[in-house]
């Protein structure tokens, strides 16, 4: 057989994460996402969704999405540049430059097409990048598409950061790129103190707030708007697979000149097929939701409150914060990956993560608060992880909160 050693190196490879018991296997859901769910023939109580506002079963969400497939089929079946713009997508991203601040929008099939796009079609050679080094792997992944030099600073560490601009006086343009929330701890980036940096150095500032947006700031707009930062924004991007509904895309949102720029160059947007109509008219139907209602929004931060403060009586860490993706740490990979395995055995269905996706010796399970989680199920969930951390003998860290 062709290839048979590389095909020998991999099954191998994967054998050795099943016995170290890294090896993931995607369950098969058989109900729709929500608080609760069913894999096989067992409920479970879910904790592995960003739909934090409970957006994707919302009836009005649902109803814009059938109206907008009724009106205007399921695709365009082409890029937009190719097959034309719908009114549709017209809407979205004028709306979403409203609601964030920003001078334009531009709309992706994903949130993962909308970072990759970000830099290979803004920079050069001659340019500089610094990237927290916890940024997300689609940032990552933008990053390495594009010719710029790439500096990575410690998460949060403005010293360091600073320490790298001042070494880039040979650049010609220099952006700085972080998350606004951090997905795997759901701490809140230091902005101000990124764009006072900004400003001193003349930098652009690159900020994924998918983490972000609809969560916090008034009516959810975003860790800018919580911060007072709106006018600053020069670049954000986002995404439509959390709380803004939970469907398909992802956006990219700033200054008029470099939105301009990615519509005409950027090879994610030009070279995919459109966002369907109906995961556009879903996430305008999001956006007008959490302008209208604020109700959505206060339930789900009494929601995280009482399961934060469930967890700290066990004596179980959790990142300071009031973010609903909850960060248990349990520092070692194998024992977050029994600890996932014994949460799932008693019913509650809760994500680890690991290195590289984390720091060596920081792994945790997160654990994602909703607004249709009940209160009994909250409770529920961290009764589990409480005697999950008993019954497999993990160190309660509580006092420690140190990463």
């Amino acid at each position: 057989m062709r290839n048979s050693a590389f095909l020998q190196f991999l099954g191998t490879e994967a054998k050795h994460l099943e016995q170290a018991g890294l090896l993931r296997r995607e369950p098969l859901l058989t109900t729709p996402s929500g608080p609760t769910i069913r894999i096989g023939d067992r409920e479970l109580l879910n904790f592995a969704s960003s739909d934090y506002l409970g957006l994707s079963a919302h009836p009005a969400v649902k109803k814009a999405a059938i109206g907008a497939i009724e009106t205007w089929g399921v695709g365009l079946a082409s890029p937009r540049m190719a097959a034309g713009t719908l009114p549709l997508h017209a809407e979205l991203e004028q709306t979403l430059a409203r609601f964030l601040g920003t001078g334009d929008a531009l709309v992706f099939p994903s949130g993962y097409h909308a970072n990759t796009s970000l830099f290979e079609s803004l920079l050069g050679d001659r340019d500089y990048l610094f990237c927290d080094e916890l940024i997300r792997p689609s940032l990552t992944d933008g990053v390495r598409l594009c010719r710029a030099r790439v500096y990575s600073y410690r998460n949060q560490d403005m010293e360091h950061l600073e320490d790298r601009l001042r070494r880039s006086r040979a650049a010609r343009f220099r952006i700085i790129v972080t998350d606004g929330v951090f997905p795997l701890s759901g701490l809140t980036a230091n902005l101000r103190d990124i764009y006072g940096l900004a400003a001193k150095y003349n930098a652009l500032v690159a900020v994924d707030d998918s983490q972000g947006i609809g969560i916090v700031g008034e009516h959810g707009r975003g860790t800018h708007d919580q911060l007072g930062l709106t006018d600053r924004i020069d670049l954000v991007s986002g995404s439509f697979g959390a709380a803004l509904g939970g469907g398909a895309g992802g956006f990219v949102a700033g200054r008029k000149e470099i939105v301009t720029w990615l519509r005409q160059k950027s090879r994610a947007y030009l070279s995919s097929t459109a966002l369907p109509p109906a995961s556009v008219a879903a996430a305008l139907e999001a956006l007008s939701l959490l302008r209208s209602d604020p109700s959505l929004r206060e339930q789900l931060g009494l929601n995280v409150k009482l399961f934060r403060d469930a967890l700290a009586e066990h004596g179980l860490w959790t990142a300071e914060g009031d973010h609903p993706a909850v960060a248990v740490l349990i520092r070692h990979a194998v024992a977050a990956q029994r600890l996932a395995d014994f949460l799932f055995r008693k019913g509650v269905f809760a994500i680890g993560f690991c290195h590289p996706v984390v720091p060596e010796g920081a792994a945790r399970i997160r654990a994602q608060v909703t607004v249709r989680h009940s209160q009994k199920a909250l409770s529920q969930a961290a009764d589990a992880f409480a005697e999950g951390a008993t019954e497999l003998k993990i160190a309660r860290t509580f006092d420690n909160k140190s990463e």
